[in-house]
């Protein structure tokens, strides 16, 4: 963790980063093409991930605060039609990039990681606010929300938008008009949502002893489909289509901040300015809030839907906890039709509702309305003299249509030739694992369960999440949308029709679908020149798309119930030695908990190994003469190295004390230093690449193998 100092200083050091390639001299070359200046700065900025301004001081992507108005007007270099000037220019680029990351004046064999991203840390710094951690992912996403933001701005066409995207433009722009209303006649309209449901003591100024809770989280549900203290999911069975299964329990994981007091002092200000409480009131709610919000997530976990359900009849619901907690009642009030006595319910973490109960007789009522309210009317805020109105705007369209989003995304970037690129790393990912499932290393596994292994991988399929085959003009046929923001976010919440937008889930990470045997790549990953690109080495494509694609095939074998005993018994033996291994793995002077859970780390030493696989028959089926392509300039690293760096820079990140020490406690994944120390340091070909002796940190004598080449 660097420190204060250290971020806030701009050193010599810290100015070379960017080498031989400065933006001045790309802004004069650029010029003379026919670019904008100002367009060649912005441009370059977005390529390196950061820039040379005003007395060459070098800013942070993260830290720079782009012009709207440049953003949309911007011509992309890529797009130039001098091909071998633009592939100079964007390998240059790449070059400068990947090297003000890199401290290679440090030893590859002793620590890889801040060989590799030892100056990630000043470049995109962990705030002491947000974000608390900065990480690729992070540089993905605010690379997508730049595009999303760019297309929703576009001048509405009605030759070229459909129905929904039309809606969604409609929707951003009353977001945008809604600074200009009255306060007066928003606090109201607030007011008006609050009545539908009853009355918040706290505006009251008493106490609401008929407050039925059940009742009023069932309404909410039912009008806006808010999970407010409990959570109903309805959905199709996955073991039979036709029928349809119903969760209830758990809501989605509430992450408490650290500083309950800094916590209560927003939720006070919130309360003041948009419902016009007084000081003292709004403090006293304030903290009810926070304490109650508490206490729920103690009783929490962070489980996906579905996962570990358990099959209840309402006859067992109501034994388990009686009138304290009628779950039946709830989901009766929400679905509005009542449950047969034969009907199966699923209840999603079970533990959850035992901690509910014991909450909800320590909490008086009116605190429990003042908690249900506060999260009902904060999905209707407005921050009317917040100087990011468009921040805002952008952020409540990603919430309520992020599958739209996804697909104006897609359908913009996801041309031919990059949907080609990636289902090729894709095809080339697979016959390398299935090459490694077939070899020799794998002689441990009975023949039986590889060929169960070999069947799931080639039954795998790929899915970017684009919804490009939705027809959301159908499924927002019936959406109205008004002149005013807060009537289109009622309408919006209370649609019904989203109900029918059964797409995998809306997410920035690549996951697994282990329900419909899917690789899910999110649309984040389309984006052209980020993490690899037509112009770059194919090191750089293995390495990090490749690499990706093989950790969530590799999720793919984590269920190991059709396996045989010997075959068990082997892997056991295997995952064992992880165990061993990564629990003597040390950060910050600490050594990482024991732990059974093995399955991540197990995929990230096989990604590796898949994708310097795949990467190896590609450069084993290039001409010599071409070798010369899978070197960027300036960047003193042979393919191999190459390709080595490319993924260790796929993990770099930077977390402040706070985030680092709550993440600790979690403890249920791998710092990222660690885990390219426990994948590389596993892998006999990094040693050889980079010529580590025996014995070197990077190269122990023991090394763990599972999939292994």
């Amino acid at each position: 963790m660097t420190s204060q100092r250290d971020k806030g200083t701009l050193s010599d050091q810290r100015r070379a980063y960017i080498g031989e390639v400065r933006c001045r001299f790309f802004s004069r070359s650029l010029a003379m093409k026919g670019f904008c200046i100002n367009h060649a700065l912005l441009l370059l900025c977005v390529s390196f991930g950061c820039c040379w301004v005003e007395g060459n001081y070098l800013l942070s992507l993260s830290q720079l605060k782009l012009d709207t108005h440049i953003q949309l007007k911007e011509q992309l270099i890529s797009q130039h039609n001098d091909s071998a000037y633009v592939q100079r220019i964007m390998r240059l680029a790449k070059s400068a990039e990947m090297r003000s990351y890199m401290q290679p004046e440090l030893d590859a064999c002793d620590n890889f990681f801040d060989y590799s991203c030892g100056n990630w840390a000043k470049i995109n710094p962990a705030n002491d606010a947000q974000p608390r951690e900065t990480n690729y992912q992070q540089l993905l996403s605010n690379g997508l929300h730049h595009k999303q933001q760019k297309l929703v701005e576009q001048p509405a066409d009605l030759d070229i938008d459909d129905t929904a995207i039309l809606k969604l433009k409609q929707f951003y722009a009353s977001c945008l008009r809604y600074r200009q209303i009255p306060q007066t006649l928003y606090r109201q309209q607030l007011l008006e949502i609050s009545s539908e449901f009853g009355r918040m003591p706290a505006l009251e100024r008493g106490e609401t002893k008929d407050f039925d809770l059940i009742a009023t989280v069932a309404q909410i549900k039912r009008k806006y489909g808010l999970d407010i203290i409990l959570r109903l999911h309805e959905t199709s069975d996955p073991h039979n289509t036709t029928q349809r299964r119903v969760y209830v329990g758990q809501p989605p994981q509430i992450i408490v901040e650290p500083n309950p007091r800094t916590t209560a002092q927003r939720i006070s200000h919130q309360l003041e300015q948009q419902l016009a409480l007084e000081r003292e009131e709004a403090e006293i709610t304030a903290a009810e809030i926070v304490q109650l919000e508490t206490l729920l997530a103690k009783g929490m976990v962070n489980r996906p839907l579905g996962v570990l359900a358990q099959p209840r009849s309402t006859s067992d619901l109501s034994t388990a906890y009686g009138s304290k907690l009628n779950l039946t009642r709830y989901v009766e009030l929400s679905l509005q039709r009542l449950l047969p006595t034969d009907e199966l319910l699923y209840e999603h973490v079970p533990a959850y509702q035992a901690h509910l109960v014991d909450v909800l007789e320590q909490t008086s009522t009116s605190g429990l309305a003042n908690y249900v309210f506060y999260k009902l009317l904060q999905n209707f805020y407005y921050e009317q003299g917040s100087s990011s109105v468009v921040e805002q705007c952008m952020a409540s369209s990603r919430k309520l249509f992020p599958e739209l989003l996804n697909q104006l995304v897609y359908r913009h970037y996801g041309d031919e030739a990059t949907l080609r690129d990636i289902d090729s790393v894709w095809q080339q990912i697979k016959r390398s694992f299935t090459d490694i499932i077939e070899g020799s290393t794998m002689d441990w596994l009975s023949v039986a369960t590889r060929g169960q292994l070999l069947q799931q991988l080639n039954a795998t399929r790929l899915l970017i999440n684009g919804n490009s085959h939705v027809n959301f003009t159908e499924i927002y046929l019936q959406l109205e949308m008004k002149q005013n923001y807060v009537d289109n976010l009622r309408a919006v919440l209370s649609y019904g029709q989203r109900d029918l937008l059964a797409t995998h889930k809306t997410t920035l990470v690549p996951y697994y679908d282990a329900v419909d045997n899917l690789v899910i790549l999110p649309v984040s990953l389309i984006q052209p020149n980020f993490l690899w690109s037509r112009y770059y080495p194919r090191a750089l494509r293995y390495a990090s798309l490749g690499a990706i694609l093989a950790q969530q095939l590799s999720h793919g074998f984590d269920n190991r119930s059709g396996w045989d005993s010997q075959s068990l018994k082997e892997f056991g033996k295997r995952k064992s030695c992880f165990k061993h291994q990564y629990e003597r793995l040390r950060i910050g002077g600490e050594y990482l908990p024991p732990s059974e859970l093995q399955d991540e780390n197990i995929a990230d030493n096989t990604a590796l190994q898949v994708a310097y696989q795949a990467y190896m028959d590609y450069l084993g089926n290039l001409a010599t003469s071409a070798l010369s392509t899978e070197k960027l300039p300036q960047l003193a690293l042979s393919p191999k190295q190459l390709f080595f760096v490319s993924y260790a820079q796929l993990w770099c990140n930077d977390a402040n004390a706070e985030f680092r020490d709550k993440q600790s406690l979690l403890a249920t994944r791998t710092p990222n230093p660690l885990r390219i120390q426990g994948a590389l340091s596993n892998f006999a070909e990094f040693a050889s690449t980079f010529g580590c002796a025996s014995d070197d940190r990077m190269n122990p004598t023991q090394k763990c193998h599972m999939y292994t080449i």
